[in-house]
């Protein structure tokens, strides 16, 4: 009986965050209730439990995955919640775990951000504070996870359990998305992203969760067994999640999740024997079947505009002359800040007021490298210099982790388009850094089942 209720508790949990979002959407200030739910009981885990390190990770996995549902519901208590839990659960982790923390390198990281602060000058007020903290929240998160996750070993089973408790509320998100919108045709006039698509919230922040979960879906389905009813209700939703990406014509968190199982296809090819390298074949070959028939559905929910928007045309089929909706302009206005103030930047949050007075136009950065260089100068260039060559020095040290550079990729990809205005950059930034492990003489299928 205790088998049955293990072999079955995942599917267990799908069951109820489908329940989670069917409760939020029809109740929906138990968003909030949920929301104080999820930050006591990560903490409880993460203190009551004798693995610390899976602790957290797994606690860090929902938190990071969870903060777009619940600032699309309204059940944050305040903006950044996520990004500071993340502080905290590997700062109990830090204090409690046994095992010795090897990323220092990160806390160097971390101080440069804040040291751009000591230089800058500011008239302090409220505001002042809110775009410090809405400008540093992530990066300074992604620091601390990093420092605490570096080298910390974990096996393959173990990181397939903390992908799947990052899955966990994606379901509830796309069951909300198909109650707030069910009729795509009626809520489609242009190419333009669609608020209404995406449950009223941003929609380069729900592509990009909904893009997580086509790559966590497409991995259990690339390395689990066959598990029956669990495994179509996967197959499932893996194309409602895609399709509902898809939809809210925001491209980025679609492409780059698709980057990122490509990369994970290519390493477990080459990597597999050759009874493995089958099933590979065989997961593409329905993938692309699956993947055609949500394409070929997406264009008619949408009467075809959805080709319009990946062709990067308007409604009525005329190509748009900037392919990148607007980046490209912010991406050079932040490179002009640069070359202006190159040694310390123009400060931190200062990125916003600089566009203003050059363009006339109020937006924020979708761009955390060229936000680096804009408000930190050359303190943003070592900054940047730490993120991207410790993961790859580390990968030549240990190239154990069959999802590294998809990880890499998917952060890398998001912050590129999305800067770091949600949690999960960090978390996936932190699982680049793993010592991942497999039990010995198995094949790479049984290591990853």
């Amino acid at each position: 009986m205790q088998s049955l209720s293990k072999k079955n508790s995942e599917l267990i949990f799908i069951l109820l965050h489908i329940a989670l979002g069917l409760v939020i959407y029809y109740i929906p200030f138990s968003s909030k209730l949920v929301s104080l739910l999820v930050v006591f009981l990560s903490i409880f885990l993460v203190l009551l439990s004798k693995n610390k390190v899976l602790a957290v990770l797994i606690a860090c996995a929902y938190v990071a995955t969870s903060d777009v549902f619940f600032r699309m519901t309204g059940g944050l208590f305040f903006y950044e919640l996520h990004k500071y839990l993340l502080i905290v659960l590997v700062f109990i982790g830090f204090i409690f775990d046994q095992v010795r923390v090897k990323g220092q390198v990160y806390l160097m990281y971390v101080a440069l951000l804040l040291l751009t602060i000591v230089f800058t000058a500011y008239d302090y007020t409220d505001e002042v504070r809110k775009m410090i903290a809405f400008n540093l929240a992530g990066p300074v998160s992604l620091g601390f996870v990093a420092f605490y996750f570096y080298k910390k070993k974990i096996t393959m089973q173990q990181l397939s359990k903390v992908l799947f408790f990052a899955l966990l509320p994606i379901i509830s998100l796309v069951v909300y998305l198909f109650l707030y919108t069910p009729s795509i045709k009626d809520s489609v006039t242009g190419t333009a992203s669609n608020f209404a698509t995406s449950g009223g919230f941003g929609p380069n922040q729900v592509a990009t969760i909904l893009g997580v979960g086509m790559f966590i879906l497409f991995s259990r389905l690339l390395f689990n067994k066959f598990r029956g009813i669990q495994s179509i209700l996967e197959l499932l939703l893996f194309g409602y999640i895609s399709f509902r990406g898809l939809v809210t014509f925001s491209r980025g968190g679609i492409i780059t999740a698709i980057v990122a199982i490509i990369f994970l296809i290519a390493l477990t090819y080459l990597r597999g024997h050759r009874k493995f390298r089958s099933k590979v074949l065989m997961v593409i070959f329905w993938s692309i079947i699956l993947g055609v028939s949500v394409w070929f559905y997406a264009s008619n929910r949408t009467s075809g505009l959805i080709e319009n928007r990946y062709a990067n045309q308007n409604a009525v089929g005329v190509e748009k002359q900037d392919v990148s909706t607007g980046r490209k302009d912010l991406f050079l206005t932040e490179v002009e800040a640069f070359v202006e103030s190159p040694i310390i930047g123009i400060g931190v949050g200062k990125n916003k007021g600089y566009r203003f007075d050059k363009t006339g136009k109020v937006a924020a950065s979708h761009n955390e490298i060229s936000r680096l260089l804009a408000e930190h100068g050359s303190l943003g260039i070592i900054a940047l210099s730490i993120l991207l060559l410790v993961p790859l020095l580390l990968r030549i040290e240990n190239n154990r982790n069959i999802y590294f550079y998809s990880f890499f990729i998917m952060w890398l990809l998001t912050i590129n388009h999305s800067a770091m205005r949600i949690a999960f950059p960090s978390f996936i930034y932190g699982l680049c850094l793993l010592d991942v492990t497999f039990p010995k003489k198995t094949s790479l299928k049984k290591q990853v089942a």
